[in-house]
C-alpha cells in the first residue's frame, strides 16, 4: 500500500512540474468562477430568486474543482489522451492501483487548491450573503459542498477510465444534463439547495450534519467507484 501511494505520487509531481502554465490556468479559472458564482449571492432574497440557476451552476460546477487544466485534458476527445494514458502505463508496466491512486491523488490536490481559491473568492465578493458568514459557518458550507464535489469524482473517474473519448464526453453531457433536472425538480418541490446549506451551516457551524454526511457520502462514494474503476481496468482492452 505504501509503495503504491509512494509511486503514485512520484507520478503526480512529474505532472505537476510539466504541466505548468496549464495549472495557473485552472487557478485563474477557480477565481473567475468563485467570482461570477459570487455576483448572483448578493442577498438572501436574490439567492432565493435565482434558486434553480444557482442550485444548478453549484450543482455543476463543484465537482470541476477536482480537476486540473493539462495537455491530457485538452485533447482527450480529439485524441482520446486518457485511453493513450492507460495504455502507456500498461505497457511499462504500472499496475492499475498505481494509476487509480494516481488519479485520486490529482483530484483531492485539484479540490484543495482550487476549493481554497474558489471559496475565498466567493466568499469576498462584496455584498453578498456569504460574505456575513462567521468563519467556521462558512467553512462548513464550503466543506458540504466539498463534500458533493468529491461524491461526483468517484463517478467522473470510472467513467474517464471506462470509456473512449467520444464515450466519456457524452457521460459528461449527461451528468450536465442532470445538474439541470436535480436543480428544477429542487426548485419545484419549493427547495433551495444554495440557502438550505447556508441556513443549516449558519445554524450547526462545524458540527452541521449536512457537512458530515455529505463528506462521508464523498468518501463512500469515492470507495465504491474505485471498487468498480479497479474491475473495469482489469478487463477493459485499451486497443
Amino acid at each position: 500500500m505504501l509503495n503504491t501511494i509512494k509511486d503514485a505520487w512520484m507520478m503526480v509531481r512529474k505532472d505537476l512540474r510539466g504541466e505548468k502554465k496549464y495549472l495557473l490556468w485552472s487557478f485563474i479559472f477557480a477565481a473567475y468562477m468563485g467570482g461570477t458564482t459570487g455576483i448572483m449571492m448578493l442577498g438572501r432574497e436574490e439567492a432565493r430568486t435565482l434558486g434553480p440557476v444557482a442550485d444548478f451552476i453549484l450543482l455543476m460546477l463543484i465537482p470541476m474543482l477536482g480537476f486540473y487544466f493539462s495537455r491530457r485534458s485538452f485533447k482527450y476527445l480529439t485524441e482520446d489522451s486518457y485511453t493513450q494514458m492507460l495504455a502507456f502505463f500498461r505497457v511499462l508496466p504500472i499496475s492499475n492501483r498505481v494509476v487509480l491512486a494516481y488519479r485520486v491523488m490529482q483530484s483531492a490536490l485539484a479540490f484543495v487548491v482550487n476549493g481554497i481559491i474558489f471559496f475565498i473568492i466567493l466568499h469576498f465578493v462584496p455584498g453578498t450573503l456569504l460574505e456575513q458568514m462567521r468563519v467556521g459557518h462558512y467553512l462548513a458550507f464550503a466543506l458540504t459542498w466539498i463534500g458533493y464535489g468529491f461524491m461526483m469524482t468517484g463517478p467522473y473517474i470510472y467513467f474517464e477510465f471506462s470509456n473512449h473519448g467520444k464515450a466519456y464526453l457524452l457521460s459528461t453531457l449527461i451528468f450536465l444534463a442532470g445538474s439541470v433536472v436535480a436543480a428544477a425538480a429542487i426548485f419545484a418541490a419549493g427547495g433551495n439547495l444554495l440557502m438550505y446549506t447556508v441556513e443549516v451551516s449558519e445554524r450547526w457551524g462545524l458540527l452541521s450534519p449536512v457537512m458530515w454526511g455529505m463528506l462521508l457520502a464523498g468518501a463512500i462514494s469515492l470507495v465504491l467507484c474505485s471498487i468498480g474503476t479497479l474491475r473495469r481496468l482489469e478487463s477493459r482492452d485499451l486497443v
